[in-house]
């Protein structure tokens, strides 16, 4: 598996966690994109930038917990069904969100752009809602990193072409993957990476082993295991 990719969505889903928008603007920079614009309000914060070969990039922050954003904590807790069509349900405070960040990042780029959407946490469960807002020629890569479950399964059902690409990565034993923990909430059917101490596994999302180790959650320790096996790839556990 090749893991550079995916190292590379890691690393802007790390960089959509920085506040300041100078600092923002040059760690995208160090990155190789062109930084467009910062999206910033109470409970929502992300970044558009472009690469060498002009392709789109709307990278999603994690809730902002370290810097007391408490409208981001509403948003985790806000579990309220929404039906977006057909008995297709997601959760209401990730997804309107989502739509807050989707209405600025359409008006900035041109008609018909195709979007590489990434996220940490919370900013992974909103990447799996961009076939709500964008349709299935302008989706690119997906990669949701330690996300939690944000949908039930006819919303799967109705967007399988559209996700069926969706990366999602677990971590260690990551506390928050297997949230809510109640209710009719799920990830994407299908494969998941599982990232450990010493390597990775390729498991289906409903086999995810779960865990109540919040130190897991961590785009920075998930980056830096994502380095060791884009350096030296290992091969899936048995």
């Amino acid at each position: 598996m090749d893991f550079t990719p995916i190292l590379a969505a890691a690393l802007r889903s790390q960089a959509a966690y920085i506040m300041d928008v100078t600092q923002a603007k040059a760690a995208f920079e160090a990155l190789g994109h062109t930084f467009v614009a910062q999206y910033q309000d109470a409970d929502s914060q992300a970044v558009l930038s472009t690469d060498t070969s002009g392709a789109t990039y709307l990278s999603i922050s994690g809730t902002r917990f370290s810097d007391r954003k408490i409208g981001d904590l509403f948003n985790d807790i806000d579990l309220a069904p929404v039906d977006v069509g057909g008995g297709a349900k997601v959760t209401r405070g990730a997804y309107e969100s989502a739509k807050e960040i989707w209405d600025w990042a359409l008006k900035l780029v041109p008609a018909g752009a195709v979007f590489n959407v990434c996220g940490h946490s919370l900013g992974g469960w909103r990447t799996s809602f961009t076939p709500l807002f964008i349709p299935d020629a302008q989706i690119g890569t997906l990669h949701a990193f330690e996300p939690p479950k944000g949908a039930n399964v006819a919303y799967y059902q109705k967007f399988v072409r559209e996700l069926a690409g969706l990366v999602i990565v677990g971590n260690g034993r990551d506390i928050w993957v297997n949230y809510p923990r109640l209710g009719d909430w799920l990830h994407r059917p299908g494969p998941m990476i599982w990232l450990t101490s010493t390597g990775f596994e390729m498991i289906d999302t409903s086999k995810w082993p779960g865990g109540f180790n919040p130190s897991d959650h961590s785009i920075d320790l998930v980056v830096a295991r994502l380095e060791k096996l884009a350096a030296a790839p290992l091969k899936p556990a048995a």
